[in-house]
């Protein structure tokens, strides 16, 4: 009988399996975590069909979700560069609505929330591991082509690991963090010290390496999660920002210059930014409803590119979010993701059940946050990597939203 059992469900074991692969590998390694990935879908397509169980979308976010996927799709369908934008489109948004599709219809039970989970956790880890290796004994080749050298002569180091770029990296991690950060508090919160005081050590791995980044936009994120977490978790949490000016008042190193740039014009990253911005708004002005096409932006940025005055600089996106996705998808583009962001945020307010959707309520608020404040000055999301694992975890909050409004209906 449990042999029976076990053929029955067998494909849906296996890619539950490969979806903690894909947690694991994907911020390893791109194509490690790819060919899980694609395994994954190809096999759930031929367990849906076969079964006649196709996963259809149940409510106004899985709806959004299905809507950016074939707005995305046209746009891109319609862009001067066709071919690589199609390209493009089912390299990465496929995926990345696929992995939230797959999240949400295999990922269902609390055992399997705790095991995603931890392999996730594990993961980051072996990142930051990865990373301290790197900072410590491998030269930094790419350095010059990350910090100003004239505005910051000392920083010679900053922490890229498997992410290939301090940015990419810290965005990453702040995405480890809100989710951990926010199962701490929820733990402590809750009296359960054991639990919250093992994933501390963890958090404080990530945050130190989150740090050595150097990465002012994503250190900003933070202070704002922290108030997000003082104001729905623990106001004592808001005392804590009151320590960042007294020690940057004491502390006149390599992080604190970093800091304090921003306030002024001297560093040409954020010259170079003011003047990406204003050359991707006379994209949006040209093609305000179906954008330039997906990941066409380095495509079209030397016709619009005043600044640097050269036809070979390459710039592979916008450097904020917003215009980025506004330049690429149009208006509606933009208007699916926003909906799917922060309507993720305000349904995960409802959430009912075990202290692992508790604590995702919370944690979808800091991720939601740290995507869309980091997104001001950077577009992270254009990275693989970075954008397959923020709609896993997406998906994994749509998995406790799913089960929640059945567990509702089957009361009702």
């Amino acid at each position: 009988m449990n042999n029976q059992l076990l053929g029955h469900n067998q494909p849906r074991w296996i890619i539950e399996k490969l979806i903690y692969c894909v947690a694991l590998a994907m911020p390893l390694n791109a194509l490690a975590g790819d060919i899980f990935l694609w395994a994954a879908i190809v096999l759930a397509a031929y367990d849906q069909v076969k079964n006649h169980t196709i996963s259809k979308p149940t409510g106004l976010l899985s709806w959004s979700v299905m809507a950016f996927l074939g707005w995305t799709l046209i746009s891109a369908a319609l862009s001067e560069n066709r071919w690589w934008s199609l390209g493009a489109w089912f390299y990465q948004v496929l995926a990345c609505g696929g992995i939230y599709y797959l999240m949400r219809t295999y990922i269902v039970e609390p055992r399997q929330w705790r095991n995603f989970i931890r392999v996730f956790l594990g993961s980051a880890v072996l990142v930051c591991c990865i990373g301290f290796y790197e900072y410590i004994f491998v030269p930094n080749a790419h350095m010059h082509e990350w910090v100003d050298a004239k505005q910051f002569p000392k920083l010679m180091r900053r922490m890229a690991s498997t992410l290939e770029n301090p940015n990419l990296l810290g965005t990453y991690l702040l995405m480890v963090l809100s989710l951990t950060g926010s199962y701490i508090l929820t733990y402590w919160k809750d009296k359960f010290y054991g639990a919250a005081l093992r994933l501390l050590p963890i958090a404080l791995l990530v945050f130190i390496t989150l740090v050595l980044t150097y990465s002012r936009g994503i250190w900003i994120s933070v202070a704002i999660i922290v108030v997000y977490w003082g104001v729905v978790m623990d106001r004592r949490l808001l005392v804590a920002l009151l320590l960042i000016p007294i020690v940057l008042y004491w502390y006149q190193g390599e992080i604190a210059a970093r800091l304090w740039s921003l306030f002024h014009g001297q560093d040409t990253s954020v010259a170079l930014r003011w003047a990406i911005w204003d050359s991707t708004m006379y994209m949006v002005k040209e093609y305000p409803v179906f954008g330039i096409g997906w990941n066409t932006y380095w495509l079209e940025y030397p016709e619009y590119n005043y600044f640097i005055q050269s036809t070979h600089v390459l710039m592979y996106h916008a450097h904020n979010l917003y215009l980025n996705i506004l330049a690429e998808t149009g208006f509606l583009g933009l208007f699916f993701f926003l909906t799917i962001l922060i309507g993720h945020a305000v349904k995960a307010t409802r959430l009912k059940g075990d202290r692992l959707r508790q604590a995702a309520q919370y944690g979808v608020g800091a991720l939601v946050i740290a995507v869309l404040v980091s997104g001001v000055t950077d577009f992270e999301l254009y990275s693989h990597q970075v954008s397959v694992v923020f709609w896993q975890l997406l998906g994994l909050i749509g998995a406790f939203m799913k089960l929640s409004k059945e567990q509702e209906n089957k009361e009702n």
